[in-house]
């Protein structure tokens, strides 16, 4: 009898370690660089502690871009880094970047959802602050490009990339959020300043949690991040913005040898230095672009067809210097503050 149902008991994890693995284990190919630096600092903002690592190339070069590169809910910046399969970090090496990747608040980023239920947002941390501290560092230490501040993210760090645009929108020249869409307006509990930054949008038409077409987020059961609004109704919303006409300038479908017809259709519209465009990936889901990282099923399937770090940095390098630098003073640390060594 022990033996029967032992034996039954070994059964069911053999089936749930084959389920997890089908449909939520997610992993990456990607190594990171074998040369450069990985550091890990942090700084004291509003009395916490924030801490955030960022990548530095053997070679840096004068005035160097600064790319922020969000997790997403329940993650961390060790997460994204190789859910964008240490691309950014690649990049560097030659583009004359540093990627940052900052930790948010308890594995959250206080975006624009008022109705979310995570402590980032219910204890309204200050998470522009924060990023307003790191650009303030990074121009201290490495004499960064003010007009060239990006920043990207998955899911609730696309959001919080959202928040950044309408609330300190002199701080990045264009942000590129992947299975984000804009909240409702009824949700978006967001101070929106009305100065237009350059988007790329990349949002995919089977995710299951945050939907191409709009509607309600839920993530596992829990659907307190409430509703957003489609991908097309988020891009008009910054097109109109910046005073672009409905037209688009061009458009194009990215193809693929192993799968007949286009896998995603790419449309951008562009006027008064800004530019926006849409990636509309076609069956994928929740997921960051590329042939080097899988997601597990549950997330709706992947987007092999493109490399996000690349297509999100070639739209970043594109944009023009057009803007005045961010006149946020150099704020060192707080005092009391303690900065955590680098490390590789």
């Amino acid at each position: 009898m022990f033996k029967w149902i032992l034996g039954i008991v070994f059964s069911l994890c053999l089936i749930l370690a084959g389920l997890y693995g089908y449909f939520v284990r997610s992993y990456t190919t990607a190594e990171p660089p074998e040369s450069g630096q990985l550091k890990l600092d942090s700084l004291v903002v509003n009395k916490l502690e924030r801490t955030f690592t960022y990548y530095l190339p053997e070679q840096l070069g004068e005035q160097p871009a600064l790319v922020f590169v969000l997790h997403g809910s329940m993650g961390s910046g060790e997460d994204i880094r190789w859910q964008t399969a240490y691309g950014f970090e690649h990049l560097a090496q030659t583009e004359n970047l540093i990627p940052v990747y900052p930790n948010g608040f308890e594995n959250h980023w206080n975006d624009c959802r008022a109705s979310a239920n995570y402590s980032a947002n219910t204890q309204n941390i200050n998470d522009p602050a924060f990023f307003k501290a790191m650009v303030a560092y990074f121009r201290q230490h490495y004499d960064i490009d003010d007009q060239r501040v990006f920043a990207t993210g998955l899911s609730n760090g696309g959001h919080m990339s959202y928040r950044l645009a309408l609330e300190v929108p002199e701080l990045v020249r264009a942000i590129a959020p992947m299975a984000a869409s804009l909240p409702v307006k009824n949700n978006n509990d967001c101070g929106v300043r009305g100065k237009p930054v350059s988007v790329a949008l990349f949002n995919g038409t089977n995710d299951p949690i945050n939907p191409y077409g709009g509607g309600l987020v839920e993530l596992m059961g829990d659907s307190s991040r409430g509703s957003v609004q489609s991908s097309d109704q988020t891009m008009d919303y910054w097109r109109v913005l910046a005073g672009i006409p409905s037209q688009p300038s061009r458009q194009w479908q990215v193809t693929t040898e192993k799968k007949p017809g286009p896998v995603a259709q790419v449309t951008e519209w562009s006027a008064n230095g800004e530019v926006m465009r849409l990636y509309k990936l076609l069956d994928s889901g929740h997921v960051v672009p590329s042939s080097q990282v899988h997601f597990g099923r549950l997330f709706g399937g992947d987007a092999p067809q493109i490399e996000a770090a690349d297509e999100i940095w070639g739209f970043f390098n594109s944009l023009e210097k057009k803007r005045e630098p961010s006149s946020a003073p150099v704020v060192p640390p707080e005092e009391g503050s303690e900065q955590l060594a680098g490390r590789h």
